[in-house]
Parts: C-alpha cells; sequence; structure tokens
C-alpha cells in the first residue's frame, strides 16, 4: 500500500519566515505519519538552497497557474490523502487539486472570491458588515470619477489581486492617481505570476488601528487563535506584529466574533486563516480575507503565545478527517520587530550579532551584507532585518523589544542619484 502523503503546494520560500512556515508544516505532518511530495516551479526548485526544508520527493510545477495544477493532478490520483499550502498565490491552485483529487478542501469559487477583493467586500456588505466603498476601476478616469463620487478622501488605490502590500498608495486627490497606478508598471519579482493587473481598485480610507487575527477553520467553523497589534511606518510598510494585542475585552470578543462569522459567510470551510481589520470609532472594520497563515513570523507568535500548539497540526487534522486536539491556552507574549535602515550603500551593521544571540530571541534574519544597497521600505520585501522575541509575560515584551531594536544600528551611505 503506498504511503501516505502530503502534498505541498510552493514547496520552497523566498523569505525567512516562508521556510519556516514549511519547516513547521512538514515537521508536524511528519509526526502525522505523512509522507511530503513537494511542488514548485523549476526556477523555484532550482533556486532553493540548502535553508530550505527537504522534501520527500519533489516534482517540478507551475503552483500558480490552475490549468497546469489540474492537468497534473488527473494523472496522480490515489496517494495524496491531503493538500496544503502556505503561498497566497498557489491558494486557489490547491483547492482546485484537491476538489480533483477528491480531497477534503475549499470551494475554488470561496477562494476566488476573497482573492478578489472587491467581490469579497461586496459579499461581506451584503451580509450586513461594515465595509469601505469600493471600485474596480480599468484606468486613472474611473478612478477620477470614483474620487468625485466619494467625498473628500482620503483614497487607497492597489492591485485588485495582490499581496504584502506591493503596488498600494494612499492618494489624497486625482492629481496622485497618475503616480499611483504607475507602480503597476514596476510590480517586483512576487508579483510576476499574476502579471501587470487589467484592473485595479479604488477604496475609500479607514481611519483606525490595525489589527489581524489568526486561526484555523476545524469541522467547517473557524476558531480564532490569536488577536494581533500592527505596528507600521510609511505609508503600508508593517514594522512589527504583536500578541496579544491588548485589546479591551469587549473589542476582542467583536473582533473574534467578526472574523468567524465574515469567514463563514464568504464560504471559507478549511485551512489556516489571517484576516486583517480596523478598529474604528463606530467599530470593527474588516479588512483583506486570507485563507492562509500570515506572513512575517505570525505563525511563530501563535505558536509561542499557546505552548504545545501546533498551528498546522490542527490543520492537517482537519484535512484528514481526525478529531481535533484540545488547543492549549494563551499564557506568553511574543513580538515580531522589523529593524529599518536609511537607504543607501551599507558600511557596517551594529548590535545585530547580539540581538539574535539574545535568550529571548526564537527567530532572526538579517537579508543584507555590507556594500549591498539598502532600498527605501516600500513593502514586506523590502525590510532588511526581523527579531522575534518570545517571553513568558505581555508585561516585559515591549521593553525587551525596544531594548533590542535600539542595539541594531545600521550605517549606509547616500549613493549618487539617491534622493
Amino acid at each position: 500500500m503506498p504511503e501516505a502523503t502530503l502534498l505541498v503546494m510552493g514547496s520552497t520560500a523566498s523569505t525567512p519566515w516562508g521556510r519556516d512556515q514549511i519547516r513547521r508544516l512538514s515537521t508536524q505532518a511528519r509526526q502525522r505519519g505523512l509522507r511530503l511530495l513537494g511542488a514548485d516551479t523549476q526556477d523555484n526548485l532550482a533556486a532553493a538552497g540548502s535553508e530550505q526544508p527537504p522534501m520527500d520527493e519533489t516534482v517540478s510545477l507551475d503552483v500558480h497557474d490552475v490549468r497546469a495544477c489540474r492537468a497534473w493532478a488527473a494523472d496522480n490520483r490515489g496517494r495524496i490523502v491531503a493538500a496544503a499550502t502556505i503561498r497566497e498565490l498557489s491558494v486557489l491552485p490547491t483547492a482546485w487539486v484537491a476538489r480533483d483529487l477528491g480531497l477534503v478542501g475549499n470551494d475554488p469559487e470561496a477562494v476566488l472570491r476573497i482573492r478578489r477583493k472587491d467581490e469579497c467586500r461586496q459579499r461581506l456588505r451584503q451580509a450586513g458588515f461594515p465595509q469601505p466603498l469600493t471600485a474596480e476601476c480599468h484606468d486613472v478616469r474611473e478612478a477620477e470619477r470614483f474620487l468625485r463620487e466619494t467625498g473628500t478622501g482620503p483614497w487607497v488605490v492597489k492591485p485588485r489581486d495582490g499581496l504584502a502590500g506591493i503596488g498600494v498608495t494612499v492618494v489624497n486627490g486625482s492629481d496622485d492617481l497618475a503616480g499611483a497606478v504607475a507602480k503597476f508598471d514596476t510590480l517586483p519579482a512576487a508579483m510576476k505570476p499574476l502579471g501587470r493587473p487589467h484592473s485595479f481598485l479604488v477604496e475609500t480610507y479607514v481611519e483606525g488601528d490595525e489589527y489581524s487575527a489568526e486561526g484555523v477553520v476545524t469541522g467547517g467553523r473557524p476558531q480564532v487563535l490569536a488577536l494581533t497589534r500592527k505596528g507600521k511606518g510609511e505609508g503600508f510598510v508593517e514594522t512589527s506584529h504583536r500578541m496579544p494585542a491588548g485589546l479591551d475585552p469587549a473589542t476582542d470578543a467583536a473582533a473574534r466574533e467578526a472574523v468567524e462569522r465574515a469567514l463563514t459567510t464568504v464560504g471559507i470551510t478549511h485551512g489556516v486563516f489571517h484576516v486583517e481589520f480596523w478598529v474604528t470609532a463606530s467599530g470593527i472594520v474588516l479588512g483583506e480575507l486570507h485563507d492562509r497563515g500570515g506572513g512575517d513570523f505570525i505563525h511563530a507568535l501563535v505558536e509561542h503565545v499557546r505552548p504545545g500548539l501546533t498551528l498546522y497540526g490542527m490543520l492537517l487534522d482537519d484535512l484528514l478527517g481526525r478529531p481535533p486536539q484540545p488547543v492549549p491556552p494563551a499564557t506568553r507574549a511574543a513580538c515580531a520587530q522589523f529593524v529599518l535602515a536609511p537607504p543607501g550603500r551599507l558600511r557596517s551593521v551594529h548590535g545585530w550579532d547580539e540581538v539574535a544571540a539574545h535568550p529571548s530571541v526564537i527567530a532572526s534574519h538579517l537579508q543584507l551584507a555590507v556594500g549591498d544597497t539598502v532600498p527605501e521600505a516600500a513593502d514586506s520585501y523590502t525590510r532588511p532585518a526581523v527579531f522575534v522575541v518570545g517571553t513568558d509575560s505581555p508585561k516585559d515584551l515591549d521593553d525587551l523589544v525596544s531594548s533590542l531594536s535600539a542595539r541594531v544600528v545600521f550605517e549606509t551611505v547616500k549613493q549618487e542619484g539617491s534622493g
């Protein structure tokens, strides 16, 4: 009898948190007696270095292309018992593969609904959730019309189908639209599988503090495991994620209820989820819904604050039809902190080794070396360093994170032609 195999769609990762997600998924799958079949593009498999978590077997497959994945699934029935992904652009192909192989998974239409942010907002709005006004636009003229019809601004311009804050701009009026739309011509490699957007979204701006909810759908029921408070830099660059979020009990409960009800409303029945929301003067306003875990080591925060929790183990038990395990209580605190640097050529880094070696630091990554060019931090892929701190008590967390952040100093030299 062939071994029970988990298909990991997108089995390599370009970010340290993505590699850590795959490592934890792999470990928790093997603890459940599963063999790992990793699928990824030929380019990604060729570029994968020694830091990538090993699979038992790999296959070259365009894991971003629904048609290619469905063709592969038609020839590979029988041994695969579950399919999972950590990668945003592989969520929809994974749903189709699961359906074609007769496995447990989400309805592809529900997955597509939450990827198309305007359709998701419309579904939530119809169900009574407060949502920003949104328009799908194909050119600047259509965007200008939306601005005229929706008050005094500001507004947000973003790809209809994007990720990681790439291509997102706040505009204050029509004069800003051309520059915002021009960003879609120079999107980074992470967006390459999607190509240049044929349309984009313009939304009314939501005033409020930003948070996210992390959890797993088990037995068809979404279960929020943690709320995360976000720290923000310029624009939409996220600089920290903290658990616990520090919300008062009533707001905490309202956020959890809204997130769980929203996921059910849009038809998500399986998977790890990451849902963004704002706390506003008038209550909870939901942002984007994702049927995959959050980036930036958020998964590591969830597992740290609930000692003994296996986030991907919960997912796998649900996909395999196994009884859910008791969820350990949240007793600890954790924070993922990004350290930014002034743009220019990196001349030196001080304090990093000391921070990375601190006993409370559970993960760290410095992606630049001396001599590299430090770009302006514009999205999730252009932040130079991150460390993750875990403590036994929330009261110890903030002072420790501040102290460690202050020890890291980047010295850069302005390059000719830079700002």
